[in-house]
């Protein structure tokens, strides 16, 4: 692995940390207490940050390691379709699995909904949000492509 995709996996796992820890009031806990909700957002921040791992990697398939600094839009299509595609099966498998299972979960009354499938909206959001900032800190940290 590259520098850049070691800082893709940090940077995209350290900002997803902060979107998961900040979302927690459109969830359920259940019966979580906060340390064990702050250590699902851990697990689920490393695994946000092996999918922009893996999103960057298959834009690079198309765009060469270097995509991230030139504008070539194909791979940021790529990049951020993988992301959503990933995050929308997530989001329709975990929430149809039994409540009481480790992988699930369940969303308060205070998550916004799109009208016509019903997805929740601020999971969806992150998949925009994050993958953007991401390249951004790579960028402003003027890492070279490798």
């Amino acid at each position: 692995m590259t520098r850049t995709h070691w800082l893709i996996f940090i940077c995209g796992s350290l900002i997803a940390f902060v979107w998961e820890i900040f979302q927690m009031p459109f969830f359920k806990p259940g019966n979580l207490e906060t340390y064990e909700q702050t250590i699902r957002c851990g697990i689920a921040s490393l695994g946000d940050g092996v999918i922009l791992l893996t999103a960057y990697s298959l834009a690079a398939l198309r765009g060469g390691h270097a995509w991230p600094w030139q504008s070539d839009k194909l791979p940021y299509a790529i990049y951020f379709g993988f992301g959503l595609v990933v995050a929308i099966a997530v989001e329709m498998i975990a929430t149809s699995l039994p409540a009481n299972s480790f992988l699930s979960w369940r969303y308060s009354d205070l998550m916004p909904h799109e009208p016509v499938t019903g997805l929740a909206l601020i999971p969806i959001a992150m998949w925009t949000i994050v993958p953007a900032l991401t390249i951004l800190l790579i960028r402003f940290a003027r890492v070279e492509p490798d």
